[in-house]
């Protein structure tokens, strides 16, 4: 499995509540269980819907509320959206600052190792970032406690050794299971119809620059009018020409920008507003 969904299945287990534990240990005792509250928990999941509405477009579509969906429908990028990006805003004041401030150096420390290019001069502190959030983990939730050993899961070991693979392998985000699953889940959408797969792989705009148009497009040309024809238009004397129109704009950084062509036909609770 991930990392990264083990990592965020154990944390999750534990702010609930809902972790093995001995019989003497009460976990309505734990100062971390902060969502174990039935009502703070439904107010959680209507938070990280809320908070979807602001996501930029690249992320396709807004999360699920957690609350409804975690044990049937809630996918791999959203976990980790919620997990890595969400969840330190949403747990502010309600995880109590010890736990809270630990929790952020694993944030951090993961989203320096996600970038798709890493440098030499950050490597030494991200490990050391990684290795102090393992150490002061280990001292608030297990406290050397032999009735809580089980909650140092292995995914919590396997985290302070992503600056040593990196160094041999790359970058994780190069190499991981995540990846090569993206890839083919957007080359699988790219291709549509089996019978043509290079044929639509290929059709994309390129502006140069770094921006390229992306599919869907309009089969066929259009006069422009209204507002789209004076922003178009070269002024008097100038022949108006016609377009196509195109679902989305792939920018210089990677991030895609979509199109109110398409946009307008989604219901307003799928769209986003970044």
């Amino acid at each position: 499995m991930h990392l990264a969904s083990n990592i965020s299945d154990f944390l999750l287990s534990l702010w609930c509540g809902m972790i093995d534990h001995a019989d003497s240990d009460d976990p309505e005792c734990w100062p971390w269980a902060v969502l174990a509250d039935e009502e703070v928990w439904c107010t959680h999941g209507e938070d990280i819907m809320c908070a979807g509405f602001h996501l930029p477009g690249s992320y396709d579509c807004n999360p699920c509320n957690i609350t409804k969906k975690i044990n049937t429908q809630y996918k791999t990028w959203e976990f980790q959206l919620y997990t890595f990006a969400l969840m330190p805003i949403l747990l502010y004041s309600i995880l109590p600052s010890p736990f809270w401030e630990n929790y952020c150096k694993l944030i951090c420390g993961f989203q320096i190792m996600c970038q798709s290019t890493l440098t030499k001069d950050k490597l030494p502190d991200t490990h050391a970032l990684l290795c102090s959030w393992e150490h002061e983990f280990e001292l608030t939730y297990y406290s050397l406690l032999e009735s809580c050993i089980h909650f140092i899961h292995p995914c919590i070991h396997q985290v302070i050794h992503l600056v040593s693979k990196a160094i041999h392998k790359g970058p994780p985000s190069c190499y991981a299971q995540w990846t090569m699953e993206c890839m083919i889940r957007s080359l699988g959408e790219q291709i549509q119809q089996p019978l043509k797969p290079f044929a639509n792989l290929a059709c994309k705009g390129n502006l140069d620059d770094g921006y390229v148009l992306l599919r869907k497009h309009m089969k066929n040309s259009i006069i422009p009018w209204g507002d789209e024809a004076t922003v178009i238009s070269l002024g008097p004397g100038h022949v108006l020409l016609c377009i196509k129109k195109w679902a989305q704009l792939c920018l210089p950084n990677g991030q895609i920008a979509q199109s109110a062509w398409r946009e307008k036909l989604h219901p307003p609770e799928q769209l986003c507003m970044s």
